[in-house]
């Protein structure tokens, strides 16, 4: 860290991305969510598609739409104004980022708080899929008899970039740990978590594009866009992790460790935007086939 470096400039940046993490996580991308699904609740009521609507999912419709959301969106909105309290205490307390890091670890907690309600929508989602599961009584099944491909929904080469990047990550982080048997439980943990990892999204990409579908009513067009999109996701998402790793490790070698709540906070929001942001602009309600879900009739077969 240059001892003539500017800290006024240091701390701008830091509130800047601060704030911006704030409103994109507590504020922009649940205003989405919530608009999403009450378009599909008020397009698609249970009454006409009561297929995608399982159990007690009916009920979860009708009250979402009175009082449900309006929750979520306050539950958000308190955290959004708590990020906004922690900023002032900082700024009246004359707060400084560490020299050699470590307030990071603030970022990342207040991160998992904003995660939380985005945990529980995705929750209640599995349980959705579950249950239509569990209530899929259909005898006539109809599946695609063309061969599926990974290719076909990853892209080889950026495959091939992640790949890439993953080893000269690897090579960069082993290169300053030193000798191996030097080693501590830090790096063998980093080692088993980013390698996990990336063995997580090959083998749920591989369920994905050759398992049972999660929701057994999904037109196979639109199944087989989900997969693209998040086949996209993962491999951005591995591109980012060693793209971040690589930066965070050359901060710490090269003596600037007081960007990384900057770094922390740019990453994670840039994991929000290439998550949600994917599926907003690639999955729109209108584009998806909800004749599935429709109330069978007597002339229907």
């Amino acid at each position: 860290m240059p001892a003539d470096f500017d800290m006024t400039a240091v701390l701008v940046l830091m509130y800047a991305v601060f704030l911006s993490q704030i409103y994109l996580i507590s504020v922009h991308y649940p205003r989405k969510i919530s608009a999403r699904i009450r378009e599909v609740i008020e397009a698609y009521p249970p009454a006409d598609y009561p297929r995608l609507y399982p159990g007690p999912y009916a009920w979860y419709a009708e009250s979402a739409k009175r009082r449900g959301l309006g929750l979520f969106m306050a539950i958000n909105y308190t955290i959004a104004a708590l990020g906004l309290v922690i900023l002032g205490a900082m700024l009246g307390n004359g707060y400084e980022p560490a020299l050699l890091g470590g307030d990071e670890i603030f970022v990342m907690l207040y991160f998992m708080l904003q995660m939380c309600p985005l945990f529980y929508i995705q929750i209640a989602e599995f349980r959705h899929y579950a249950l239509m599961r569990q209530q899929f009584t259909e005898t006539r099944r109809s599946a695609s008899l063309a061969p599926r491909r990974m290719s076909q929904f990853v892209p080889p080469k950026l495959v091939a970039l992640a790949a890439l990047l993953f080893v000269l990550w690897l090579v960069f982080y082993l290169s300053g740990k030193g000798a191996m048997a030097t080693w501590g439980s830090e790096v063998y943990a980093t080692l088993v978590m980013i390698t996990g990892m990336n063995m997580f999204y090959v083998f749920y990409m591989r369920r994905m594009v050759f398992g049972k579908k999660l929701d057994p009513y999904r037109a196979d067009e639109d199944r087989d866009r989900q997969v693209r999109v998040m086949g996209k996701i993962y491999v951005l998402s591995s591109i980012g992790v060693s793209l971040f790793l690589s930066l965070t490790q050359a901060a710490d070698q090269y003596g600037f460790e007081i960007f990384d709540p900057v770094l922390v906070s740019f990453y994670l929001q840039l994991c929000i935007i290439g998550g949600l942001g994917f599926v907003f602009r690639d999955i729109a309600v209108s584009s998806l086939n909800f004749e599935v879900y429709r109330k069978q009739t007597a002339s229907q077969p």
